[in-house]
């Protein structure tokens, strides 16, 4: 890990074109590791100064640009261009999911309800109130009985060491 520390300050000189930090350089003076790695960042920095690349010609650009046009690569113009840009796949997909649903729910003509069904769903949605309500008045009773039955045979060992207790003492 020290050695990386090491590493990483030898190259933040380098970059800065700064000579190596005074913390570093004794332990570059030991280190062959260290010796190798700052002679190798120096060579690449040397080879990259040296070859530096030649300007790209100028019409270099517009020839790009000209392969691109004959390849097709430009979308037409029109209805390609406005589909392509706004209108994704996942919108045409749910624009079609509504018309079907549309459809669907147009051709089915409208049910009739009937004044038993509607008794019927009063009388179900009565009993399920009820169920609830009877619910909520029981649900905290069974959960607490068995801390309530662990509570009083406590309160019970208590009293029985306490007992236990007074009478030993002389």
């Amino acid at each position: 890990m020290k050695t990386w520390l090491t590493k990483l300050k030898i190259s933040h000189a380098l970059d800065r074109r700064q000579p190596l930090p005074t913390a570093a350089q004794p332990a570059v003076a030991r280190s062959t590791d260290l010796r190798q790695f700052t002679e190798n960042v120096l060579a690449v920095d040397r080879a990259l100064k040296k070859n530096i690349p030649a300007p790209a010609p100028e019409n270099l650009h517009a020839g790009i640009m000209r392969a691109v046009r004959s390849a097709g690569a430009v979308p037409d113009s029109g209805w390609n261009i406005w589909r392509a840009r706004f209108i994704p796949a996942t919108a045409l997909a749910l624009l079609l999911l509504l018309a079907v649903f549309g459809m669907v729910r147009s051709s089915r003509p409208p049910a009739s309800a009937t004044v038993a069904d509607k008794s019927a769903s009063f009388a179900f949605a009565s009993a399920t109130l009820d169920a609830g309500s009877a619910w909520v008045r029981t649900a905290p009773q069974a959960a607490l009985d068995p801390l309530t039955m662990e509570m009083r045979r406590l309160d019970c060992d208590l009293t029985n060491v306490r007992n236990y207790l007074l009478a030993a003492v002389p």
